[in-house]
């Protein structure tokens, strides 16, 4: 990779969001962060991710409700977004409209695959 993978990383358990920025960090992506959907939508003005890594289960506005938002967002460019969520249930899985995630992973996080994951989805964002 010749640039840094953009990642905006999205939870409202700061310890979670201390862990995954710390090891996105690591790897070499440029992370920025939001514990809250509304957060996220401010931050993203600015960042333009390629990838956004987000929990579902957010207060206020979910991640469903998150991704849905940003994808209308004129001013982003294209971006892919992984839902992370602690239920492993069929009616999470919804990647297949234009506002949703486009993979999920169940949480506890294992941080090859979301890696793996992050890096297949930001060149496909290119």
């Amino acid at each position: 990779m010749s640039q840094p993978v953009r990642v905006l990383l999205v939870d409202d358990h700061e310890d979670m969001l201390s862990m995954l920025q710390f090891m996105m960090a690591r790897r070499g992506y440029q992370v920025h962060t939001a514990v809250s959907g509304e957060a996220a939508l401010l931050e993203a003005r600015d960042f333009v991710p390629q990838v956004v890594v987000s929990d579902i289960g957010l207060p206020g506005i979910d991640g469903h409700q998150l991704i849905a938002a940003l994808r209308k967002m004129d001013d982003l460019a294209a971006f892919k977004a992984i839902a992370l969520t602690g239920f492993d249930r069929d009616e999470n899985r919804d990647c297949d409209d234009a506002h949703a995630f486009d993979a999920q992973l169940t949480k506890p996080v294992d941080f090859e695959s979301l890696f793996q994951l992050i890096e297949r989805l930001a060149k496909d964002s290119n």
